[in-house]
């Protein structure tokens, strides 16, 4: 199945480069930190929106990868952060300064926050958990409207200020925006750019591997016109 995807996204993405959103960051640039030798979202064709801090009424920070200490069971653990999502709790620290808006954050970040920067307003955006003790794999899609849910009626008047791994933000900040927020990058913060070769979700681990995942996870963003919006 992934691999039909990643065929797809070959295809489509030539087919609909012109119809990507070339003039989107509203700071007039797209967020910094762009993996050096990588195909990153940031690139010219793909401009992630973004605004000034301190305009976002709360962050959302999506994780990426994670480590599964040895010896527990991939389907019941959410695993350790690994560097990849330390390093996004602290973009998240970056981008909130001295403000006291909430953070929801994956539980991998959100632990960090938690036991490192010792954050006591992040809420954790977890995964479901099956009779079983199973974890469901949640989505970018599947974390953005869980957080939809949490703001409720004031998800109308919000302004999403989103971390993500820098090859992931374009989609996060537009899936955050399929789901019904003003949603940017804050501009000015550097994310993560360097994958995690021993990240226990294989498709994390390199910029060969994940980018065709989600270049195939952006072909709907731009099916249904969320990834050219302002």
């Amino acid at each position: 199945m992934r691999a039909s995807l990643a065929v797809l996204a070959a295809a489509l993405t030539v087919g609909l480069a012109v119809r990507a959103p070339v003039a989107l960051a509203d700071t007039g640039s797209s967020a910094s930190g762009s993996a050096s030798g990588s195909a990153s979202g940031s690139s010219d064709l793909w401009p992630v929106p973004t605004a000034s801090a301190d305009q976002f009424t709360f962050l959302l920070a999506y994780s990426f990868g994670n480590r599964i200490p040895a010896g527990a069971d991939p389907a019941r653990t959410e695993g350790d952060p690994g560097p990849v999502n330390e390093a996004l709790a602290a973009a998240v620290v970056a981008a909130r300064g001295t403000r006291t808006i909430p953070v929801y954050a994956q539980t991998v970040i959100a632990d960090v926050l938690r036991t490192r920067y010792g954050m006591t307003d992040v809420i954790p955006i977890e995964a479901e958990r099956q009779p079983d003790g199973t974890l469901t794999y949640l989505s970018t899609d599947g974390a953005a409207k869980k957080v939809a849910a949490l703001r409720g009626p004031s998800r109308d008047t919000d302004t999403a200020g989103v971390i993500a791994f820098q090859d992931h933000l374009w989609r996060a900040t537009y899936t955050s925006r399929a789901n019904g927020f003003h949603a940017y990058a804050p501009a000015g913060i550097t994310m993560p750019s360097q994958y995690d070769p021993q990240s226990s979700q294989p498709w994390t681990t390199s910029a060969p591997v994940y980018l065709p995942v989600d270049l195939a996870g952006r072909i709907p963003l731009l099916l249904n016109g969320t990834g050219s919006s302002h």
